[in-house]
């Protein structure tokens, strides 16, 4: 991997995303065909990805599935925890939106593009075990962070409620078990199980689901784009902490995990995929929480958005490290 190859590949990427901001301003993308979209991608495209991850010529040992699990939660612990102090020293009353931004990363839409660019699309079955214990996590302590914001909007940059939903109370967390059997979920089971069991699929099965995939990285990032056009522009800028969030998240913290491999025994084919995992932008899951919650998701958007932009510079650098 060198520099100008990752970063023609980020840039290729973040073309798509301008594409369907642009088409969003065009009235060819909007709200009800980005849901659907979403909503095709989350059930069906990006399950199929996943799943042909495992459907070629060779499969990965079975030895490969309890190491990436295992480096893999240790890995967005230490994002978490990273997140938690990060966020405590940026003083805002929107504390735990920041600890969402930093701990959680968009693996599924960019993670995936991006890992089977640099890393071949069998390192696509190390992120489907990942998404085990990370949809846990983003669902659990995830909404659990945002959720804590609901009573205290920061008066620099969210509007003033209304005294009745300030008056709102703070609804109770709990874990939807349904979530355990989501699309996604399922098929990773499916993956873990094939490699385990060192079952290959026919190639028949294999190429449709290949087929059916491939349209999860651009209607990905074509329904970020047209999201991120319901953010006016200078909105989009945001304040300092977010810039702060955004080098902290894209460079400090995946150079400190890249660093703690560097000096443990873990195979570098595991911990190079995750520091560049630990440097993808904010997970899109933030600002749908938001929403779901009641709270105003423009700091959400913001980090968002910077995030995805900055990274294009910012992964090719990661690349070069690595």
């Amino acid at each position: 991997m060198n520099f100008l190859d990752t970063f023609s590949q980020m840039s290729v990427l973040f073309i798509l995303v301008i594409i369907g901001f642009t088409c969003h301003k065009l009235k060819m993308m909007g709200e009800n065909l980005d849901r659907s979209l979403s909503v095709l991608i989350i059930n069906v495209t990006a399950p199929s990805i996943i799943l042909s991850s495992v459907m070629g010529d060779t499969l990965p040992a079975r030895e490969e599935i309890l190491p990436v699990l295992l480096i893999g939660t240790l890995t967005l612990l230490i994002m978490l925890v990273c997140g938690c102090i990060f966020a405590r020293l940026l003083h805002s009353q929107q504390e735990g939106i920041y600890r969402f931004m930093f701990a959680f990363g968009n693996i599924n839409f960019i993670g995936i593009p991006v890992v089977a660019a640099l890393f071949g699309s069998q390192a696509i079955f190390y992120i489907s075990v990942l998404t085990i214990p990370f949809n846990l996590l983003v669902f659990l302590l995830g909404q659990l962070f945002i959720s804590s914001c609901k009573k205290e909007p920061d008066p620099d940059t969210a509007p003033e409620l209304p005294p009745e939903e300030l008056k709102t109370p703070k609804r109770r967390i709990r874990l939807n078990w349904r979530m355990i059997l989501s699309p996604a979920l399922c098929s990773t089971y499916i993956v873990i199980a094939l490699v385990y069991f060192q079952i290959k699929t026919p190639s028949l099965i294999g190429q449709a689901f290949s087929l059916v995939g491939q349209m999860t990285i651009p209607a990905s990032l074509l329904v970020i784009g047209s999201t991120l056009a319901e953010i006016k522009i200078l909105e989009m800028l945001g304040s300092w902490r977010i810039y702060v969030m955004c080098a902290l998240k894209l460079l400090g913290v995946p150079c400190l995990i890249y660093g703690l491999y560097s000096l443990s025994p873990f195979d570098h084919r595991y911990t190079d995929v995750l520091v560049i995992l630990a440097a993808m932008p904010v997970a899109s899951y933030g600002t749908m929480i938001c929403l779901k919650e009641g709270i105003d998701p423009k700091v959400m958007s913001q980090g968002t958005f910077m995030s995805t932009l900055l990274s294009v510079v910012t992964i090719p650098l990661l690349a070069l490290i690595l």
